[in-house]
């Protein structure tokens, strides 16, 4: 395919380099391209019928976000998920989501509110966990903007950018519906109410829980042990 059949994107008109990074990026966080993969220059340009020089830019961006390792001769590999990059991962999020509710709670406005209600109303439609987790993300990340911190919503970006990866490589993508829309109503109601430390709180459980359902996930997969969690050991990457 041409790199313009792609989807229609506000990056439609970046240059060719910056599309392929992003279509790639898009594949590899969406584990479409699963964790040590091997990939070449030449097939890559074969796909995207372009030749290698804004091939090698875009997986010079992608090695520069981790994503992928270079090989000798032309050669990348997707990078493993690490199950030290999950722990990492988790206590930032443990980290950050309390605090951007928190400050939610005193700066959120009655059109962020509504944004966050009409995001909650969603997960009453029949929901697979890629959709699922894309509701997750959005619902979040828009709490992190309310907390008027940039800083924090780049973090969050980043940071779901990073689980959405996780999640698709160890859940198994049924559909639910009304998955978490309880907790993220009285979330929500906190937020409107102005109670930072109930907010907070709320997030915190949220948050404890997932860790908890991932981390069993993941000792299920065979891919995280009990020794493991309680040493802080990495145990074996997936892709391995």
């Amino acid at each position: 395919m041409t790199i313009d059949a792609a989807d229609p994107t506000p990056i439609a008109n970046a240059p060719v380099s910056e599309r392929i990074y992003a279509a790639l990026r898009q594949e590899i966080m969406r584990c479409e391209i699963a964790p040590g993969t091997t990939l070449d220059a030449a097939s890559i340009a074969q796909r995207y019928e372009v030749s290698k020089t804004p091939v090698r830019d875009a997986m010079q961006k992608l090695a520069a976000d981790g994503l992928v390792a270079i090989l000798p001769r032309s050669g990348y590999r997707v990078a493993p998920i690490t199950f030290q990059a999950v722990h990492e991962i988790l206590d930032l999020r443990a980290a950050i989501g309390p605090h951007a509710a928190r400050q939610a709670a005193r700066y959120a406005t009655s059109a962020d509110i509504a944004a966050l209600r009409q995001i909650v109303s969603e997960y009453a439609a029949p929901l697979d966990i890629g959709a699922m987790q894309q509701v997750a993300r959005r619902f979040h990340i828009a709490i992190a903007r309310c907390s008027r911190n940039r800083r924090v919503v780049a973090l969050s970006e980043n940071l779901f950018d990073e689980l959405e990866r996780l999640l698709r490589f160890a859940i198994d993508f049924t559909v639910k519906t009304g998955e978490h829309s309880d907790e993220h109503t009285a979330l929500v109601d906190a937020i409107e109410a102005g109670d930072g430390e109930r907010a907070a709180a709320i997030e915190t459980a949220h948050i404890r829980s997932s860790r908890e359902f991932l981390i069993e996930r993941l000792m299920t997969l065979g891919y995280l042990s009990r020794n493991e969690i309680q040493t802080g050991g990495t145990g074996r990457s997936a892709g391995e």
